[in-house]
């Protein structure tokens, strides 16, 4: 009940809906977790989240790579970081408060020197995607950006990738959508052409194009959205 009414709208409170302003430029670390029922639990995979401007925002866990992304932050007090989405609960010069369906995450300000962590290069030479081989692997998409399309709904946005190569029953892969289930992707992989394209088949027919597949990244895109993947142990 505690979290239902911590995940109504803020309008419902206060009424008008103000008008939306970037987050200032500030670096939060996360202090305390919360079970949605408030109970506090135990972690040790600390976030660690940075605004950057505009609408911009970078994050990583501890002792892990830095991501750079662009985050939504719409009028409901929704914050959407591209793989994760948040409702804004509070915002104060020393605390922020998120909170989701999977718990309440409260947030400090960060002064400490956190960007140890591995940050992935933003100039980097893509070779070329020449076989399937290549991208043989479990990937799982960490950010997405819009493509030059209009964005597909969730069920049809690419949340992981299962590359196996050539098999016996003729397909390379699969590729699994956001309501997905584990065991029963949507699309299946039943080509790879030499644009560097996955022709896939499934639901839908689509193709991706592979815009990049080195350094333990891997890069797709189609006319709706662009999807970065990488391989997580």
């Amino acid at each position: 009940m505690f979290l239902l009414l911590l995940l109504l709208p803020f309008t419902a409170v206060f009424g008008k809906k103000k008008a939306i302003k970037p987050f200032p430029r500030s670096r939060w670390k996360e202090t305390m977790r919360m079970t949605p029922d408030s109970n506090k639990v135990a972690f040790n995979d600390t976030m660690f989240l940075s605004f950057n401007g505009r609408d911009t925002f970078s994050y990583h866990f501890k002792n892990g790579f830095i991501y750079n992304c662009a985050y939504i932050f719409d009028e409901d007090s929704i914050l959407d970081l591209g793989t994760v989405k948040y409702r804004l609960l509070q915002f104060k010069p020393n605390k922020i408060v998120l909170v989701n369906t999977n718990g309440i995450y409260q947030f400090g300000v960060d002064s400490t020197d956190t960007v140890k962590a591995i940050v992935i290069p933003k100039e980097e030479k893509l070779l070329p995607v020449t076989s399937i081989d290549q991208m043989i692997g479990h990937w799982t998409v960490y950010k997405k950006t819009a493509g030059t399309g209009n964005a597909p709904d969730v069920a049809a946005q690419i949340r992981s990738a299962y590359i196996t190569g050539p098999s016996t029953e003729g397909k390379l892969g699969y590729l699994f959508g956001g309501e997905d289930p584990g065991n029963a992707p949507s699309w299946y992989i039943k080509g790879f052409g030499a644009d560097q394209s996955l022709q896939c088949d499934g639901k839908t027919p689509r193709t991706f194009k592979v815009i990049k597949c080195q350094k333990g990244e891997m890069i797709i895109e189609d006319e709706g959205m662009r999807y970065f993947l990488k391989q997580f142990r």
